[in-house]
């Protein structure tokens, strides 16, 4: 059964009495509901008053112009559609009350046919917004819901079993402990989940918060592999570091930057065999000495990346089942994940690799990865130095 469509309310600003009563008379047999307005400011009172679809508005007016009007409109917030009604001659004002929020005009005499058909897509587009804006409130409901009505409960979660896997409750034997490990291990990769789809939506929203300063990429590092060595041993994996000396510091936003290491040390242990090894590394480099041919076609590269004179580049290469080629290029994107994850592989959303993009890219830097099938990965950041007194060795 076909949805009856509510009838649409138009506006006609016009303070020629008898055009725009003709104007009307076309949009009422034409199914529309449609009242005139003799000047700008009754048009103004009857759209703070009553809510219209799309408004015919007049260029010239008298009390309040139809730019004064097309202002107003816009000011409040109204989704009201606009449609300015020009004399010939003044098209490229016309064009310049588009820019200003109109969404098309008519330069009078117009044919009643013309302004039928301009009315009728107009309506169907408004429609067509109207509809995307309330999708995309839903999904930032469906976002805050993730963030308070899921978040909150599973930390309290992982607090209770945390307080039971300490024995506080009564002695734990080690298979026991065994099982809690891994309940809290997966209560925190669906939170982490969560972070990286509200981060990405932050991102693409343009309300992402980033706090760019200098700090010791060492030391970054280094307090996030300490998260992840009691992970590693447990699943007999070597971590290992290896850090040149006296490196400048880069500037980034550390909560975001130390979340990229996590997420991609965070992969590495899922994908690395038992025996098998992970490397943190990190050296400074002279842009000259990195050709932009290593760099994936992928990879945007800002301007003048390679001309800054110093890098720090940063790499985390497992022993793991390594990423087809086919899909190099495709596993930074939202929700995609290899075809070639095999072993010790728990699934996941694919938002981890996706928001380590958007945090690299926010803070100047650039991401990739280089691997084959079997035989590990390596993911390689490049970002500029940021002096703090320490030259760039090239080491």
């Amino acid at each position: 059964m076909a949805v009856q469509q509510p009838v649409e309310k138009i506006l006609v600003v016009d303070d020629q009495a008898d055009i725009a009563r003709l104007i009307v008379l076309q949009l009422q047999e034409a199914g529309f509901v449609a009242v005139w307005a003799g000047d700008g400011e009754a048009a103004i009172n009857m759209l703070d008053a009553d809510g219209y679809s799309l408004a015919l508005l007049d260029l010239r007016l008298p009390k309040a112009n139809g730019i004064e009007v097309l202002s107003h409109i816009r000011e409040t917030g109204k989704d009201t559609a606009v449609i300015m009604m020009t004399a010939h001659g003044n098209e490229n004002l016309a064009v310049e009350c588009m820019k200003a929020g109109a969404v098309d005009y008519l330069s009078k005499p117009f044919a009643m046919d013309d302004m039928l058909q301009r009315v009728m897509r107009a309506t169907v587009n408004r429609r067509v917004l109207l509809a995307k804006q309330r999708l995309e409130q839903e999904k930032d409901d469906f976002v805050s819901m993730l963030s308070h009505d899921m978040k909150n409960p599973l930390t309290a979660v992982i607090g209770s079993i945390d307080i039971i896997r300490e024995g506080r409750l009564g002695a734990v034997n080690e298979e026991q402990a065994e099982y809690l490990h891994a309940a809290i291990d997966s209560c925190n990769e669906v939170i982490a989940m969560i972070d990286n789809l509200l981060d990405i939506h932050r991102f693409e929203a343009g309300r992402m918060q980033i706090k760019i300063a200098g700090y010791s990429v060492a030391d970054i590092l280094r307090g996030v592999t300490r998260r992840f060595i009691r992970i590693a041993e447990h699943d007999g994996i070597r971590l290992k570091e290896r850090f040149s000396h006296e490196m400048p510091q880069i500037a980034v936003d550390k909560n975001a930057f130390s979340r990229v290491i996590g997420n991609l040390l965070a992969n590495a242990v899922k994908f690395t065999p038992e025996g098998g090894e992970i490397v943190v590394s990190c050296r400074c480099v002279k842009s000259s000495e990195t050709p932009l041919s290593p760099v994936p076609g992928y990879v945007t590269v800002p301007d003048g990346f390679m001309e800054q004179g110093c890098l720090v580049r940063v790499s985390i290469r497992d022993t793991g089942s390594g990423i087809p080629a086919d899909d190099l290029g495709r596993i930074f994107e939202r929700y995609v994940q290899s075809r070639g994850g095999v072993g010790r592989e728990r699934g996941g959303a694919g938002l981890g690799l996706a928001f380590c993009k958007m945090a690299v890219e926010s803070c100047g830097g650039i991401i990739w990865v280089e691997s084959e099938a079997g035989a590990g990965s390596e993911f390689i950041i490049l970002l500029p130095c940021h002096f703090n007194g320490a030259e760039c060795d090239g080491q």
